[in-house]
């Protein structure tokens, strides 16, 4: 690709000689054009006779014009007579598609797709963990729920309190439960393609070493 850039600045430096005397033939152009409209308003206003001199602009801007047109077909020739040069844009092109974009992605996706493994491990791991803290305290949770009704049904207590388990209202990304802590990561996520980063976003480059459970 830098060859082939290489090669197409050499040739627009070449054909630049051709469009910079284009551009001056036209400057030149306007310039008659500019003086022929000033000298005869002027002849105008002064009253006076302007004629020859009128006569000699409009002859220099014919003379112009056909400067312009030579102008103009010489770019033209140039730019069709430039050589393609040793790269052909096809070739840029195949080689991008058959080479170069293989290659990117054999680095690429392996990355990529070792990391998006981590991530949904991780997320039903958390899953997982949560499965099992309301499995070991439920029974718990269950005995203390059943002594509250009965300190309130004997009268030692005004009141039957909620009794919750305590990973289902563990606060995890700001969110209640694990279930809702993982519908907040999946939004956060879905918000960060629309250019919201998180505030406590860290760049993860590598997949870090994991231990691995039965689960």
């Amino acid at each position: 690709m830098q060859d082939y850039r290489e090669e197409g600045a050499e040739r627009a430096a070449k054909h630049q000689k051709y469009q910079t005397d284009l551009k001056n033939a036209r400057a030149r152009l306007s310039e008659l054009q500019t003086q022929y409209e000033y000298t005869f308003t002027e002849s105008i206003k002064q009253g006076t006779d302007a004629t020859a001199q009128l006569a000699k602009i409009d002859d220099d801007i014919a003379l112009q014009k056909e400067v312009v047109a030579r102008r103009e077909r010489d770019a033209r020739l140039a730019h069709a007579a430039m050589p393609e040069g040793k790269i052909s844009s096809v070739d840029v092109v195949n080689e991008y598609q058959n080479v170069f974009v293989p290659k990117v992605r054999a680095e690429y996706e392996p990355i990529v797709d070792a990391k998006l493994k981590m991530a949904r491990d991780l997320l039903i791991s958390c899953i997982i963990d949560h499965r099992d803290g309301e499995e070991a305290y439920g029974y718990l949770r269950e005995e203390i729920a059943e002594i509250t009704r009965a300190n309130r049904s004997q009268g030692k207590t005004s009141e039957s309190p909620v009794i919750d388990h305590p990973t289902s209202t563990a606060k995890v990304m700001g969110s209640l439960g694990v279930t809702n802590g993982v519908h907040e990561v999946i939004s956060q996520v879905s918000r960060f393609t629309y250019g919201h980063k998180p505030n406590d976003f860290e760049y993860i480059a590598e997949v870090p070493t994991k231990t691995k459970g039965a689960k």
